[in-house]
């Protein structure tokens, strides 16, 4: 007799492991048989048992497929999910940005945060309400389970879609504003040709010219003048120093001492190959009997 009809989007057979999970069944002594039909796009699993097989056997089956099923639909079913939801609600962004914004849905979902707590939570809830669903149905369409009875779990990717927007968004505007900064300093003139920056214990930074001698005094005060508006940070005073001054070419000394990875960042970016980093020097090695 047919005891359970799964229907698996052929999308998804590639790889699947609905495959190795009914080799792993059988290996674990369960007695039953598999017949595919493929309808379209979908192919169903058709698994037949003996008409004298026991009520705990099919009960371990069912609890096998309902693992298995919930497995298919958080780790591959939510990816083309996603790609749905971005074309759907998202449709004015163009086919590059919505594959960006697709990978960092993916990355939120992946990383090692929500792998130990969306997805297992979720999985969870899934396999209940499949388990739950088997009891009195033996015919399931995976693609028409979700969409029908799973809606908690299609808004709850929706969310993150929403906030992978927001990163891209965020990113975007990021990067036109250091083109920006880039496009400036390209059309400035150079104040200094080289410029040595010394990062101390503390992350504070020093200035110092090609002859390793400190910048001081008015003339670090007429740079700076022309930038500063409101409280700035050390960061954002690098930043802005560095623009004023758009030197030739910028040493970083004790980089390792830096306590933001993003200013750093920053600065290559605007600076590209104009910027060095120094593995020892007089400077260096000043800077390390001070601590």
């Amino acid at each position: 007799m047919q005891l359970l009809s799964i229907g698996i989007p052929n999308a998804l057979l590639s790889g699947s492991v609905f495959n190795n999970e009914l080799e792993y069944m059988k290996n674990e002594g369960l007695d039953f048989t598999v017949n595919l039909d493929n309808r379209g796009n979908i192919t169903f699993f058709n698994i037949d048992v003996e008409d004298r097989v026991s009520s705990k056997n099919i009960a371990k089956i069912k609890e096998h497929v309902s693992d298995v099923i919930s497995d298919v639909i958080v780790n591959q079913i939510d990816k083309k999910l996603i790609k749905r939801i971005i074309d759907k609600y998202y449709y004015y962004f163009d086919s590059d940005e919505k594959r960006k914004i697709e990978n960092i849905a993916r990355g939120i979902l992946d990383n090692d945060v929500n792998r130990e707590t969306f997805k297992l939570v979720k999985k969870e809830r899934i396999f209940e309400e499949i388990e739950d669903f088997l009891k009195d149905n033996e015919t399931i369409d995976i693609e028409g389970f979700v969409n029908f009875r799973l809606r908690d779990f299609i808004g709850e990717l929706s969310e993150v879609v929403d906030r992978a927007v927001d990163e891209y968004m965020m990113q975007k505007e990021y990067d036109e504003f250091i083109g920006l900064l880039k496009y400036f300093v390209e059309l400035q003139d150079s104040k200094i040709d080289v410029l040595n920056i010394l990062v101390d214990k503390s992350g504070k930074f020093s200035f110092y010219d090609k002859e390793k001698k400190p910048i001081t005094g008015q003339f670090l005060s007429d740079i700076t003048i022309e930038f500063t508006g409101g409280e700035l940070t050390d960061d954002d005073m690098l930043i802005s120093t560095l623009i004023a001054m758009a030197p030739s070419k910028i040493y970083i000394h004790s980089l390792e001492n830096i306590k933001s990875k993003d200013v750093f960042d920053t600065v290559k970016k605007i600076f590209s190959n104009k910027v060095f980093i120094c593995n020892g020097c007089s400077l260096c090695a000043i800077n390390e009997a001070r601590k």
